[in-house]
C-alpha cells in the first residue's frame, strides 16, 4: 500500500437526543464519505469502551479517518467535495461537537 501523505482525524459527539433512525442515517452517512474520489483511503467506527487507561477517550459517538495522497486533495475535500459538502450539510444538526485532528506523514 502506498504511504499517504495526509491522514484526517475527525471525532463526532452527537445529540443526546438523536433517534436511533438518526444513528442509522448518519452511520450510511459516514460510509458515503468513503466514496469521495479525493481520498485515498477511509475508515470509520464507534469507540472500543473497553480501555480504561486514563489516556483513553472514549466519549466520542463515531470517529472517521480519511487518508488523502496530498494536502492539495485534503483542501479540495473540504472545500468543494459533494460527498463531504452533502454529509456536512445533511447531519450537522445532529452533532453537539466535532474535532479534528490532521497530520502530515513524514
Amino acid at each position: 500500500m502506498k504511504k499517504p501523505l495526509f491522514i484526517h482525524t475527525v471525532y463526532f459527539w452527537l445529540i443526546e437526543q438523536t433517534s436511533d433512525s438518526d444513528r442509522q442515517a448518519f452511520e450510511k452517512g459516514l460510509a458515503a464519505l468513503g466514496s469521495s474520489t479525493y481520498s485515498s483511503n477511509y475508515f470509520w467506527g464507534k469507540p472500543l469502551q473497553k480501555d480504561n487507561r486514563d489516556v483513553v477517550d472514549d466519549s466520542y459517538d463515531y470517529g472517521s479517518t480519511t487518508f488523502f495522497d496530498s494536502t492539495a486533495q485534503h483542501d479540495i475535500y473540504q472545500s468543494t467535495d459533494e460527498v463531504h459538502m452533502t454529509f456536512i450539510n445533511s447531519f450537522k444538526h445532529l452533532w453537539k461537537t466535532v474535532k479534528v485532528y490532521d497530520h502530515v506523514l513524514k
